[in-house]
């Protein structure tokens, strides 16, 4: 295996330098999925992603922001970086030569790198900030100052890990490829590389997230004895009742947001880690879909871009709400659609309904 390749900066690039090569009129099956595909996650994972910046510029309008906006919001700019940037390059190579490689080399593609790693440094230092909140609630929170500097660590941590390609790449004349002193040190790399972008965030993810379902379900379990205690069984089954049921909802959802967070990150990661290490520990190249499977681990990469907005911002309230203002504002006959809900009738409440008649009490919904 030739020690000098593109494979760390971009996966796709080598067969797209082939396609290239063949002419842009061979575009085949696979090229047009990819093509439309790509366009459709450009599309949504733009505007998901700046539906999230909007709503953060309400916020801070109203000086209503919190520790976990700030989160949100570098998560929202590092996954633009990354669909905003590499698609169009990826683009731009099926069609065109770049005229200016060391531009390509050392700027354009470790930029790419640089949004992927914020945005999965972002990913686990909220899991990780949002376990101390809930599972050590004891311990002093994250001040505005604290969590700006613990950002900008983030990409500053990005960088540093994107810094060896700067060094080592260059431009041969017909596409990018890195001078690495020695054999060793670029498979040393690209393992680093992979524990940093996939085994180590996967763990502390899928740790912090753990724990915090634990608590919720114990504080679950405990409200629900507190609260037959201090109300006895008869006014259990009225207004506390109700009011218990829908904290428990309440807590089985963020349970359940929780499960996708990790499940997504573990499986739309994973393709390109194992393509990755198939081609740099064993003889990935030589396969005749291989190229096939370059395209398919990118997809899952630039999906789970444009999921997060999608995951991370509808699990709060504010955020649903702010989503569905600016999506009226722009179509507003979905405005109309989103407001006929059905509710159906349930015998708790129905009960509940009577209960709250006769007490004149107020009840906001979830």
């Amino acid at each position: 295996m030739n020690c000098n390749t593109n494979v760390v900066m971009n996966l796709t690039a080598t067969a797209d330098k082939k396609l290239h090569n063949e002419g842009t009129s061979k575009l085949g099956p696979v090229d047009i999925a990819q093509l439309t595909c790509f366009s459709l996650i450009f599309l949504f994972g733009g505007i998901g992603n700046i539906l999230v910046l909007l709503v953060i510029r309400n916020k801070r309008k109203n000086l209503s922001m919190k520790i976990n906006d700030y989160f949100i919001l570098n998560l929202a700019l590092a996954d633009l970086l990354n669909i905003f940037c590499s698609i169009p390059v990826d683009f731009y190579q099926k069609f065109q030569k770049f005229s200016v490689g060391s531009l390509l080399c050392n700027v354009l593609w470790p930029l790419m790198s640089t949004g992927f790693f914020a945005s999965i440094f972002t990913l686990t230092c909220m899991a990780i900030e949002r376990h101390r909140s809930i599972c050590r609630p004891l311990k002093p929170r994250l001040s505005q100052r604290g969590v700006i500097l613990l950002l900008g660590f983030v990409w500053a941590a990005a960088f540093v890990c994107v810094l060896p390609l700067v060094i080592v790449a260059y431009w041969d004349g017909k596409t990018c490829r890195e001078g690495w002193p020695n054999h060793s040190m670029r498979l040393g790399y690209s393992l680093a590389i992979v524990l940093l972008q996939y085994v180590v965030p996967l763990m502390v993810i899928a740790f912090a997230y753990t724990s915090i379902s634990r608590v919720l379900k114990k504080s679950r379990f405990m409200k629900s004895k507190t609260t037959v205690a201090q109300h006895g069984e008869k006014q259990f089954k009225g207004t506390p009742r109700f009011l218990h049921r829908s904290r428990v909802n309440d807590n089985d959802r963020i349970i359940k947001n929780l499960r996708i967070i990790v499940i997504l990150f573990a499986i739309f990661i994973l393709p390109k880690q194992i393509v990755w290490m198939w081609y740099e520990f064993g003889d990935g190249e030589s396969y005749s879909g291989y190229r096939n499977l370059l395209i398919f681990s990118e997809f899952f990469l630039y999906i789970h871009s444009m999921l997060n907005p999608v995951v991370y911002g509808t699990i709060l309230r504010e955020y649903r709400h702010g989503f569905k203002k600016y999506i009226s504002k722009a179509c507003p006959c979905l405005l109309l659609i989103s407001s006929i809900k059905v509710v159906p009738a349930t015998p708790e409440m129905a009960e509940h309904n009577k209960f709250t008649q006769q007490q004149g009490l107020k009840l906001y919904s979830c």
